[in-house]
């Protein structure tokens, strides 16, 4: 019997490095391997054969009965036609991290961070502090952050997992010790029937929790918190209401009181976080929460949390030109995160425009109105949603449309000249509110672009200076 890899990207070829190697679990079949559009380059015809549209048939023909079970990276399409025809013969399909969590031999701790914004901050900074721990030897990294869980389990103990949407569809018994859930918005509905099956997969993180199990809650966002009166874990709210939450943050310090979870009550001061804009603070909250719970002590999470630095491409600051400020967020994939990243500019007057537009993913817009309203001057569309938000904005704010990233940043730079108001700070903002697949590889390349215009425009006013 043989295990099929249904693609064969980042986590398919760390599956295959796996499997090829884990002789003593699996009766040397070779691994059967399909993707659509990748090669199989570097795979040894002995212990893999790689299948896809040209020679499909033969899969289909010659292997499938052999098939004992299908693994499928996350970026396949849950109605994929491989998938369909598994499950017309009841062949069983796994996530990958299903199929890892099955792979475990020893007793491991993991803490899983999910959410629609914010869980690769809030991972990045477990990390951090395990490593300041000394820990980073016993403990992995990885998941949606980077590297594939199936990486780690041969060589690692405890596990911290950023973990997304798409890796929850295929889990079964998959269960953490301590499950995070940061936030639940509109987000990936291009995949999605609607909102409430996205929000549901979401949940199946919590599925399998256990009394003994720790369910680290966002008091602030509706569709965190309720949670809590139906998980059959305990369960920690976090968020910035003292009143409501077992962990909240005021006048500069994250408060913890777990006395009758972990043994005793802490405080992680932020006095020296030079970043303490409210969406960084609350990834800050889940953060030492799941971390004091893991057994990270207070001072270890203060330092970590002191030497944390922005990622790149969340409201990342990149420079200015003049008095005009660049900001990068390209990151910001859903109106959530636009939303945030405006929010984090309160308490200072500013001129902002709003680079918008990229792949539609099917949101409703009209949230982000009053919003943009609120704080900004005009919006910049492009790519493949730009029509789609001149409908929902117009009357709202003037509204400027670009044919690329160069055009964008130079149209917004040229409106900013001509309107600038005295006293506010002129500011460039991206922060697209849509994914980046119709014009970018992804967000990164599409933040990547945005500094390489502003740069060429930066160059270009140093050499009339």
């Amino acid at each position: 019997m043989s295990v099929l890899i249904l693609g064969y990207g980042k986590t398919g070829k760390a599956l295959y490095d796996y499997i090829s190697g884990a002789n003593d679990c699996r009766k040397n079949e070779p691994v059967l391997i399909y993707d659509d559009i990748a090669e199989g380059v570097g795979l040894s015809s002995e212990s893999a054969l790689f299948f896809n549209k040209t020679n499909e048939e033969i899969l289909f023909g010659r292997y499938f009965e052999s098939i004992e079970q299908c693994i499928v990276s996350p970026g396949i399409e849950r109605n994929h036609k491989i998938i369909l025809r598994l499950k017309k013969h009841n062949i069983p399909v796994y996530s990958e991290i299903e199929f890892a969590y099955k792979e475990l031999k020893n007793s491991s701790k993991i803490i899983a961070v999910t959410g629609t914004n914010g869980k690769t901050t809030t991972a990045t900074l477990c990390k951090s502090a395990v490593d300041k721990a000394g820990l980073n030897g016993k403990t992995f990294t990885g998941g949606n952050l980077g590297v594939p869980f199936i990486s780690g389990i041969k060589d690692y103990k405890d596990f911290i997992l950023e973990i997304s949407s798409f890796q929850l569809e295929w889990i079964y018994d998959f269960k953490p010790d301590i499950a995070v859930l940061l936030n639940v918005e509109d987000d990936h509905l291009d995949r999605y029937e609607n909102f409430d099956e996205y929000r549901l997969t979401k949940y199946k993180l919590f599925k399998n929790l256990q009394y003994s199990d720790i369910a680290v809650l966002n008091y602030d966002d509706y569709n965190s918190s309720i949670l809590k009166g139906v998980t059959g874990s305990n369960a920690v709210l976090y968020g910035f209401d003292e009143n409501k939450c077992d962990v909240y943050y005021k006048d500069g310090v994250i408060n913890l009181r777990l006395r009758d979870i972990c043994g005793f009550n802490a405080s992680i001061s932020l006095e020296n976080v030079k970043d303490k804009r409210k969406f960084v603070i609350g990834d800050m909250m889940a953060a030492a929460c799941s971390l004091m719970l893991y057994g990270i002590s207070p001072d270890i999470i203060v330092s970590a949390f002191e030497e944390y630095k922005l990622l790149k491409h969340r409201v990342e600051y990149i420079g200015n030109i003049g008095d005009m400020e660049f900001y990068d967020d390209s990151k910001a994939t859903n109106p959530a995160a636009v939303i945030s990243a405006l929010e984090s500019f309160g308490g200072k007057n500013r001129n902002i425009v709003l680079i918008l537009g990229g792949k539609d993913k099917g949101f409703n817009y009209e949230r982000m109105i009053q919003p943009i309203k609120n704080s900004v001057k005009a919006c910049v569309l492009m790519g493949e949603t730009k029509d789609i938000l001149r409908d929902v904005l117009r009357g709202h704010i003037e509204l400027l449309t670009a044919d690329d990233m160069e055009d964008a940043v130079k149209k917004s730079v040229d409106f900013l000249k001509n309107n600038s108001t005295a006293g506010a700070a002129d500011t460039v903002l991206l922060s697209p509110a849509s994914s980046s697949f119709d014009m970018f590889r992804d967000y990164n390349e599409r933040g990547d672009v945005f500094k390489k215009c502003y740069r060429k425009l930066k160059d270009n006013f140093v050499d009339k200076i």
